[in-house]
């Protein structure tokens, strides 16, 4: 009789993926514990169940009342009260966070590992709010050495990275931009979705990961004048945003692709995009982001949306 509700799933999961045990466990458990977790011998701790789940494209989530323990609850609701703070981007929310998260470092739950590279991350969030970008860049390079000790930049696209680590390297390559250049940013970017790109089977999870990093990098590529990459970049990520009812990003490709079009002397298609990145945002009513866009269409363009 298995001691946890999951362990069919995973089994099934994998082989649906066409994903080896090996391939599966590489950088998040051994063989021998995975082979355990899929007989039922062995229950996972949730960072391991969520890891697994993500590297199989699924939505961990979905099984949290099942194999999630009460204090890997409270843990994951807290974490997702500062995550949702944050999001907000205001000053308000920013207050609330750094409260939560000075508090939780006093906590012993968040003293090491795993709990610990989550507050660092905050930090390194806050920081970038407030352009502080060189602790934003400390705080991210601090909280990848928990997980990845000889952590080097150099050295992104064979790492079989976590979502969390994904996030803290995408963070370092943000930092980069304002402390080294967008070039080394985007060659950070561009190694990070090479990682994403064999270390992921396809599916949500790596999506919502996959489109903001794609959008990264065809916003440096717009800006260090690469278009024709930045455009089929933008391609693949409309695709997804459409595959995956991503309606936050979908405006925002279309934006990137129509200036970039523009850039190229395709003046009346790549207005056409951005009209339709207009209609997007005016029904999704992101009225702050569709006052910017018509603003960046006729200052820069000399285009009236």
């Amino acid at each position: 009789m298995p001691i946890y509700r999951g362990d069919t799933l995973i089994r099934e999961l994998r082989k649906s993926k066409g994903l080896t045990l090996k391939e599966l466990s590489e950088g998040i458990c051994s063989l021998d514990s995975l082979s355990r977790i899929e007989r039922g011998q062995r229950r996972p701790d949730w960072y391991i169940f969520e890891r697994l789940m993500q590297r199989l494209g699924e939505n961990p989530r979905k099984y949290y009342s099942d194999v999630a323990t009460a204090e890997e609850k409270k843990i994951i609701d807290q974490k997702d009260a500062i995550t949702e703070l944050l999001r907000k981007k205001t000053a308000e929310g920013d207050e609330q966070a750094r409260r939560m998260v000075a508090r939780l470092e006093t906590d012993g739950n968040y003293k090491e590992g795993i709990n610990r590279q989550f507050l660092l991350r905050a930090r390194s969030i806050l920081a970038f709010h407030e352009k502080h970008y060189q602790s934003m860049y400390d705080y991210a390079a601090e909280g990848l050495k928990i997980t990845i000790p000889e952590f080097d930049e150099e050295k992104i696209d064979t790492y079989a990275l976590s979502f969390d680590e994904i996030k803290l390297v995408n963070q370092i390559a943000v930092a980069r931009n304002f402390l080294t250049s967008m070039e080394k940013s985007t060659e950070i970017l561009l190694k990070l979705k090479s990682a994403v790109d064999k270390g992921y089977a396809d599916g949500e999870e790596k999506a919502k990961t996959y489109i903001s990093l794609l959008y990264n990098i065809t916003k440096n590529l717009g800006l260090l004048k690469k278009h024709d990459e930045a455009i089929a970049l933008c391609d693949d990520g409309i695709a997804l945003c459409q595959k995956h009812r991503d309606s936050f990003y979908h405006p925002l490709f279309l934006i990137n692709k129509g200036s970039g079009f523009i850039f190229l002397d395709k003046k009346a298609e790549g207005a056409g995009m951005l009209k339709t990145a207009r209609s997007l945002l005016r029904g999704f009513n992101r009225l702050s982001e569709l006052e910017t866009l018509e603003n960046y269409a006729n200052t820069e363009f000399g285009i009236k949306l």
